[in-house]
């Protein structure tokens, strides 16, 4: 390999000076602009045949120099514009030149780039690279010079000596068909190709006190598609390495499918030499399907029935990316784990986190709607709008509550699923779940999709359309302490589940009787179950009320009564430590929990525990009429009841102290309060 030499020559020179006051030393620096021949035809930057040639543009050198003693090393880039005769590239650059300097210091090197410290520069063979049908990527060349050149004033001309830092190689693809379209290739291997020279330009021996780093097991060499003849040449740049009696692998990737090989050297010979060429060829190359891939949908018109799905709350490439999950957390659906989006905006389909919701898509119960299968059922939502509570999860059935209006952004490519019978929306909820509002957010989500048309899975079989069942005609009233409720009966029921304020019965006829029930204003609602829920879900029903009035007094006050409750002897068969309590005792109260037991604890505490930052509760109801008149919470010996109260005649509120007494009809709530948790070890209730 020559070596190369690049000639400086001065063509013009501006003055200008600056005084700081009259009592400093003056100095005068000249602005000069430098002219840069590169004389040798060889010397730069694409090989075409046998010679390394000057591109017509974008060439860019860095001049590295000092005066006298300074160690304020200063560059200067090449500029721009530079014209070409006969292979021979003149550059120019601005050099600043010191009054009264009697020694100035050069070196330069290639491609050019700012260095905040020039006393040693790195420069990387960079492991993303663009080659041509017949050269590597110019942008991948390192070229130093070798020795600093020293001069008593800026010249009229310099020659610096270069020495190429990389190494070259030329390999030849074999085997892949002809006409298909080569996208990329990427070569790797344990010897570490790719990395970073370190050197200093004004120092003696360049070559003697540079250093060269392998960093990097891969070098990715982008061909944009490039159409295969069957022997394929590919060049590219790496640091000197010597992967001799090692190995090496080459993966190609198509507009088809993916070829891979690895080349075992053992007993072999491959040396990636500074400034040479290495030429060898890969053949026998194995052809590899693609993974499956998602890919981030851009346009709407484009979903499909029979296409695959995800959603994902990134579109672009990204580590961090969360993904639908199918675990429920309350009323919404978790998101997955980390999951990676390439550069491409892809995300392959074997890659997946654990707990992905993938659906297949289908039209919806309505024109120009959508579903959304997945192995757990169809993506649906549900909203209670008397209490304002909503759902997102997955059922069976393909009906209204499952079908979706989806429109997406055309400029960013966000998705919006509408649904049309609650008016709400699938959403992307603070960035932490997926639930259904009555709007979305402003955290978004994309979907990304595999086209049902390439896929080799049979399509789901149309559902039958869904409906509701028709809505029962209530009556309802009252006698004395009595309420009886009548209905018409519905075509396609079951069963009628009844309410009366919080009493609730299922019953086949179309008539249902509630005793002992409490003075005071009751809502009653009457919903027909489905007797076959391929067909129809259960009715909605509007509610009618009834006013109880207490009967006669049979003589004197209701005599009160109580019940207690001790534990462990009155824990639930089957009760364990750390599990859900649920009811506890159920007659003229009923008294429950949603807190966990603590049992068979070595200190002793058998008890309910509500954590203070749980959303554990512990509910006292009424029954049959009866009226709670005190309620008394006990902790064990060393612990704390730490709650408030909410009661629901009145909704009114405390906090709790030795107890609660007073008069409700229908239920008092205990939830955490201050900064402590409580364990409650007996309970007494008082009613009449």
């Amino acid at each position: 390999m020559k070596k190369l030499v690049y000639t400086l020559t001065a063509i013009a020179a501006l003055l200008s000076s600056c005084v700081k006051s009259t009592d400093e030393q003056i100095v005068v620096e000249k602005s000069t602009t430098v002219a840069v021949e590169v004389v040798p035809a060889e010397s730069r930057t694409f090989i075409e045949g046998t010679e390394i040639r000057w591109a017509e543009s974008g060439e860019q050198l860095n001049i590295i120099y000092f005066a006298d003693d300074s160690t304020t090393r200063r560059q200067s880039a090449t500029h721009e514009d530079y014209t070409l005769t006969n292979n021979c590239a003149e550059f120019s650059a601005d050099i600043t030149a010191t009054d009264g300097a009697t020694q100035y210091t050069f070196g330069a090197f290639y491609p050019y780039a700012y260095k905040s410290t020039t006393s040693s520069i790195s420069l990387t063979v960079p492991q993303e690279q663009t080659p041509t049908e017949s050269s590597y990527d110019p942008l991948t060349d390192i070229l130093v010079s070798e020795n600093p050149v020293v001069t008593e004033s800026v010249p009229s001309k310099i020659s610096f000596k270069f020495a190429r830092m990389v190494a070259f190689a030329k390999m030849t693809l074999v085997g892949i068909p002809a006409g298909e379209k080569i996208e990329k290739v990427v070569f790797s291997s344990a010897a570490k190709p790719a990395g970073a020279v370190e050197f200093k330009v004004h120092e003696q021996g360049t070559l003697e006190t540079a250093k060269w780093y392998n960093n990097y097991e891969d070098i990715t060499l982008h061909l944009g598609g490039r159409t295969a003849t069957g022997e394929d040449t590919v060049w590219f740049t790496t640091v000197p390495t010597d992967l001799s009696g090692s190995s090496f692998t080459v993966t190609v990737v198509t507009d088809r499918v993916n070829y891979t090989k690895t080349v075992d050297l053992t007993d072999k010979k491959l040396t990636f030499e500074r400034a040479d060429v290495a030429q060898f060829r890969v053949t026998d190359l194995v052809e590899q399907q693609k993974p499956q891939v998602y890919k981030l949908m851009t346009d709407i018109t484009a979903l499909s029935a029979g296409d695959k799905v995800i959603f994902c709350t990134k579109n672009t490439a990204s580590s961090s990316a969360k993904l639908l999950s199918t675990v429920e957390d309350g009323t919404a659906l978790k998101f997955t784990s980390s999951a990676t989006i390439t550069d491409a905006l892809e995300i392959e389909a074997n890659t997946l986190p654990e707990n992905t919701a993938v659906f297949t898509v289908e039209a919806g119960v309505t024109a120009d709607t959508f579903a959304f299968k997945a192995a757990e059922g169809y993506l649906f939502g549900t909203y209670d709008a008397e209490n304002w509570t909503s759902d997102l999860s997955f059922k069976a059935a393909k009906d209204e509550e499952a079908t979706w209006v989806v429109s997406m952004s055309a400029e960013s490519y966000f998705v919006t699923l509408y649904n049309t019978l609650h008016g709400r929306y699938f959403n992307n909820y603070g960035g932490s779940k997926f639930n259904f509002a009555g709007s979305q957010s402003t955290y978004y989500y994309y979907i990304y999709y595999i086209d049902g048309a390439a896929t080799e899975e049979p399509e789901t079989p149309e559902q039958p359309v869904v409906t509701p069942l028709a809505v029962p005609v209530v009556t309802a009233t009252a006698t004395a302490n009595t309420v009886t409720v009548e209905w018409t009966a519905v075509e396609g029921a079951k069963d009628y589940t009844v309410v009366c304020g919080e009493q609730s019965v299922t019953v086949t006829a179309t008539t249902a009787t509630f005793e002992n029930v409490a003075a005071g204003s009751y809502k009653v609602t009457v919903t027909a179950n489905p007797a076959d829920e391929a067909l129809h879900t259960a009715s909605t029903s509007e509610a009618v009320e009834v006013v109880v009035e207490d009967a006669p007094a049979g003589g004197g006050d209701a005599q009160a009564q109580s019940v207690t409750l001790t534990f462990p002897t009155d824990f639930p068969e089957g009760a364990t430590s750390g599990g859900s309590v649920g009811t506890i005792y159920s007659g003229d109260v009923i008294i429950s929990s949603t807190g966990s037991w603590r049992t068979n604890k070595a200190d002793g505490r058998d008890c309910i525990y509500i954590g203070r930052t749980s959303s554990g509760e512990l509910r006292i109801e009424a029954q049959n009429g009866k009226v709670i008149t005190k309620v008394t919470l006990t902790a064990p010996v060393g612990y704390l009841v730490d709650l408030k109260w909410k009661e629901y005649d009145g909704f009114t509120t405390g906090t709790y102290s030795d107890s609660w007494s007073g008069e409700c009809k229908s239920r008092i709530v205990f939830t955490a309060a201050g900064s402590s948790h409580s364990n409650i070890e007996s309970i007494t209730v008082e009613y009449k």
